[in-house]
């Protein structure tokens, strides 16, 4: 092999790699945003949900989905924004229990999104 070849080969080689940890970042860090933002939303029983919180969450998230779904399914990336649109309308009609249950469901959703599709030697093996 000539120089020339190595060091395309190289070149090509260091960019794949850092394509591959800027997914990582990107994908990790957005998904312990969303935990984050949907950790603020659980409220004691006697308390009621911040509409607005939740609506401009669901205006971040449809921002982010529209890069995640570059690096993962559109299946997968679909069901969580149906899923945050129906927490909105239980939370719009004052549907506590049935936000709660949609709110669980999310915060287990983006966990198992981020360990299914994080750099770990389970998934790569």
């Amino acid at each position: 092999m000539t120089k020339g070849r190595l060091t395309i080969a190289l070149v090509i080689l260091v960019f794949i790699l850092g394509l591959g940890i800027g997914e990582q970042l990107f994908i990790h860090s957005t998904f312990d945003e969303f935990s984050s933002r949907l950790n603020g939303f659980i409220v004691e029983e006697d308390e009621t949900y911040d509409y607005d919180a939740i609506v401009e969450t669901q205006k971040w998230w449809e921002k982010k989905v529209c890069y995640l779904e570059l690096f993962l399914p559109h299946v997968q990336m679909n069901e969580i924004t149906i899923t945050y649109g129906e927490l909105v309308g239980a939370v719009g009609a004052e549907d506590h229990d049935s936000a709660q249950a949609l709110l669980n469901r999310l915060q287990q959703t983006s966990i198992a999104f981020e360990e299914m599709y994080g750099f770990r030697i389970g998934n790569i093996i």
